[in-house]
């Protein structure tokens, strides 16, 4: 009898248990993620950068993966790991980005599970006026400083804003010329960068109209300066809608051309330079940092809407803002090879500079080139040189073996917003 119980259980256990069908009962099914959205239109006022949020959800328990696969305007947006979709830049219900340039933007999202993706769902976000920003940001009150330099003043989200216009000699009511914004560096004034930069000495022969406008003394800071780094986001201060005001008046008020728009800064104001590049790059044709470097929140984030060519300046000796970086400085070679890749650049050069100042030292540019839309990264390094803005003339610090002004401009009117202009 037992005998036969034995052969009984083979004879069952050979076929599935009397169930049939022969599939391993270990074996589970993967189930896709879905969206469970039930709107998917919003309205944002402008200003903002949060758009709206995408609840998905896995049958299965699984960690899910968002992300942003298409939709007209697919550039313009990120989304977090929470499933928070923003703008990359703040929408601007008067200076529409979207494809259309209706201030309805599309952007298509889905979900991952590690193995199968959700269905792609289309958002349409549309961006609606703010009333109050359209009285807060009216025109600057201007009065004559010199026969060519104006001092402005704007009230800019409820905080007093200052900044100086210089217009070259030759400007006449009809022209169209570019303009250079210039940003002083922290516990400076715009005044003096004025002078120590020495782009008055070349705006006559050069022809563009300059502006310098003025940092704010904020809580957070306690001292002059740009608050550099993100979009604005939990920031004391705009600075990067403030400037993308002085752009804005600029064009429809100075008769500047749209596409030839550039932006320099020293040491703080290059970090500013750094955020303007990377959440302003539609408006700004080419970027000259001088002395300072991308700080690690743009580092993480920053992400242009289109090629940037990029010179950047800075002396080996410089202690404040150091080339190998710290840590709240994003270290130089890193940046270099983010614009490098980002610009889809694919030779690498380098140039030596003469010691035109007979110091015993000179410097080089090591260059980025046939990128796309042949735009370039120049990062020119100064040999023994500290923190100070490069200038051959001792009234403005003296001691390097570059005019600094003339060095970035011969570099930045090579470029207009859709490339290189060669």
């Amino acid at each position: 009898m037992k005998k036969l119980s034995i052969i009984l259980s083979i004879i069952l256990s050979s076929c599935g248990g009397g169930g049939g069908g022969g599939t391993d009962s270990n074996e589970i099914q993967n189930n896709p993620p879905s969206i469970n959205n039930s709107n998917f239109t919003y309205d944002v006022v402008e200003n903002q950068t949060q758009a709206f949020s995408v609840n998905a959800s896995d049958p299965d328990n699984d960690v899910i993966v968002y992300e942003i696969n298409g939709g007209a305007d697919e550039n313009l947006f990120l989304v977090d790991s929470s499933g928070q979709v923003f703008f990359l830049t703040a929408p601007d219900f008067e200076n529409p980005a979207d494809q259309n340039q209706n201030n309805s933007y599309e952007v298509s999202v889905r979900v991952y599970d590690g193995e199968l993706y959700s269905s792609s769902r289309i958002f349409t976000v549309n961006v609606t006026n703010d009333e109050n920003d359209d009285a807060d940001n009216s025109s600057p009150s201007c009065i004559d400083q010199s026969q060519n330099t104006l001092f402005c003043e704007l009230v800019w989200e409820d905080i007093n804003r200052e900044f100086y216009i210089v217009n070259p000699n030759n400007l006449t009511p009809d022209s169209q010329v570019p303009l250079l914004i210039s940003l002083h560096g922290g516990a400076d004034y715009a005044d003096a960068n004025m002078q120590y930069t020495g782009f008055l000495d070349i705006i006559n022969e050069k022809g563009f109209v300059a502006i310098f406008p003025q940092g704010t003394i904020a809580e957070g800071k306690g001292d002059t300066g740009w608050y550099a780094g993100g979009d604005c986001s939990g920031l004391e201060v705009c600075d990067l809608s403030f400037i993308e005001g002085l752009i804005d008046y600029s064009i429809e008020s100075l008769n500047i051309d749209k596409n030839r728009v550039y932006v320099s800064g020293f040491s703080n104001g290059a970090f500013m330079v750094y955020t303007l590049a990377c959440f302003l790059s539609d408006k700004i044709a080419a970027f000259a940092p001088v002395s300072g470097s991308m700080s690690p929140d743009d580092y993480q984030i920053c992400n242009p809407q289109r090629p940037i060519p990029v010179i950047h300046i800075h002396g080996i000796n410089d202690d404040s803002i150091p080339v190998q970086g710290s840590d709240y400085v994003t270290p130089l070679q890193d940046v270099s090879s983010y614009l490098s890749s980002i610009n889809n650049c694919a030779q690498n050069s380098v140039v030596d500079g003469e010691d035109t100042n007979e110091d015993g030292y000179a410097w080089y540019s090591e260059i980025s080139s046939d990128c796309n839309d042949n735009v370039t990264v120049n990062f020119t390094y100064l040999e023994n040189f500290g923190h100070n803005w490069p200038s051959t003339e001792s009234s403005k610090g003296g001691g390097a073996d570059i005019d600094g002004a003339s060095f970035i401009w011969e570099f930045l009117f090579n470029y207009d917003i859709n490339g290189s202009t060669n």
